[in-house]
């Protein structure tokens, strides 16, 4: 891909390796490029990153406009339809009605007046504590309110369900990561709280790593991203949930189990877990069906982030390999040359269909932790049938988000280009959404620096042409 010369805005400047490091000791992140612990081996240290929405730490000193690296993209607009958020981390639509989930435990429901006053579901009094007790390195908490899904036949069966970090009482864990279903009120205007049915109850040793989508696919049955736990051998591991997505049955049961696995999983009676749908994955943050195809972004460590289209039994390689690169676990490092092809197991490691890194030739961020979208079908021309994406961030001390649409091909890399936001786009880009074609990115305008957790600085735009 040719590199473009960015045209920067007045008083910006380039984000570097020496600026970025530079950066991190001025705000006090003494160990933000260290702390991940390669195969439960605790003081490993990787370069360069742990620890944003998705487990990176990057810094810089520009404001959030598109700079390098990408092809120049259309420009398109933002109007904003929500705010006073903290940490908006999805957009669902259910029941002719738009969900916005806030990272502390909150869903509310939105129509064309905003955000309801009242919440449609409030759980932060069963969330772990978010921000506390994180190790130096963690520059955005990723634990809490994760991931919300309403069952097919929500109107008659009011069932939904979520992914959410718990406490635990174990000194040797962190917390527990918990899927659950709860049931809606009769008229479905909320959710009853004492309803709560617990599916996975999973101990996490580690704050980070836990991914949390969850979506139902048009088989009807749930998919579940889990991330590494920040052991990046467990991509590998298939007798873990850990580094895979998950696919279950919640109108069934099998045993004991408060839910079925589908007989045509990939690994039932095979080694391994049954309920794995696809493995190899590190921290897959957030995923989204286009018809039958399952998309999701998965968030890098040494030097690229990726996207990757899912297939049942797939394995996508991590930690043998980041983007299309090879990736040396030990190191904690991505290289060129010739990588590993197939796991242990002989299985193929398959490529994801789009890379990015996290510099370009010239040492300038690109941006750091890819965050999973969708198929655009509305009617913004410009980008109609194109795969939406964000970039969280390129900065630690402005937001810097960055919007990237990728045209889908049936085999082959898929193309990217920037989208340029009219006025500028002034968030961390958190996740994206859709309703009725429409499109709308959600973030916040508070900078990792600023401790975006304890701020209510989260908005949700939708995307006009």
């Amino acid at each position: 891909m040719t590199r473009r010369t960015p045209n920067r805005p007045p008083g910006s400047s380039r984000l570097s390796r020496r600026r970025l490091l530079r950066t991190l000791g001025a705000v006090g992140v003494t160990t933000a490029l260290a702390g991940c612990s390669l195969g439960g081996r605790e003081g490993a240290t990787t370069p360069p990153t742990e620890g944003t929405p998705t487990g990176e730490t990057p810094t810089g000193e520009t404001g959030g406009g598109p700079e390098n690296y990408f092809e120049r993209g259309p420009t398109v607009g933002v109007t904003e339809v929500a705010s006073g958020l903290v940490s908006p981390s999805a957009l669902v639509t259910a029941d002719d009605r738009r969900f916005v989930v806030d990272q502390v435990g909150t869903v509310y429901a939105h129509d064309d007046d905003g955000l309801q006053s009242t919440p449609f579901l409030d759980i932060s009094d069963r969330l772990v504590a978010l921000g506390e007790g994180l190790p130096n390195w963690v520059a955005y908490d990723e634990r809490g309110l994760l991931g919300l899904a309403f069952h097919p036949e929500f109107p008659s069966n009011r069932r939904l369900y979520v992914r959410y970090s718990a406490p635990s009482d174990d000194p040797e864990l962190d917390h527990r990561e918990r899927l659950s279903e709860f049931r809606a009120t009769e008229d479905r205007s909320g959710v009853v709280p004492d309803s709560e049915r617990v599916l996975l109850d999973l101990p996490w040793p580690r704050p980070i790593h836990q991914s949390g989508t969850i979506e139902f696919g048009p088989d009807g049955y749930l998919y579940g991203a889990l991330g590494d736990g920040l052991n990046p051998f467990n991509g590998q591991n298939l007798d873990t949930l850990k580094g895979c997505i998950v696919r279950i049955d919640v109108d069934e049961r099998t045993g004991d189990l408060p839910y079925a696995v589908p007989d045509d999983n990939p690994l039932v009676g095979a080694d391994g877990r049954d309920e794995l749908y696809a493995w190899g994955l590190r921290n897959p943050w957030k995923m989204a069906f286009s018809g039958d195809r399952l998309i999701l972004g998965d968030v890098g460590q040494a030097t690229w982030e990726e996207v990757n289209v899912v297939e049942k039994g797939g394995n996508y390689g991590w930690p043998l390999k980041e983007g299309f690169h090879c990736h040396d676990p030990q190191l904690g490092t991505s290289t060129g040359g010739e990588c590993v092809v197939e796991s242990d197991r002989g299985e193929p490691l398959l490529d994801p269909v789009l890379e990015f890194p996290h510099f370009d030739e010239a040492g300038d961020a690109v941006g750091f932790a890819v965050i999973g979208g969708h198929v655009h079908a509305g009617d913004i021309d410009a980008l109609r049938d194109d795969y939406l994406f964000g970039v969280f961030t390129s900065s630690f001390t402005a937001a810097a988000g960055r919007l990237v649409a990728a045209t889908p091909r049936a085999s082959g890399q898929w193309p990217m280009r920037e989208l340029r936001v009219d006025g500028g786009l002034d968030i961390q880009v958190l996740s994206l959404g859709q309703d009725d074609g429409d499109s709308y990115v959600l973030g916040t305008r508070a900078a990792l620096a600023e401790d975006p957790l304890s701020k209510q600085q989260g908005v949700v735009y939708r995307l006009t042409s």
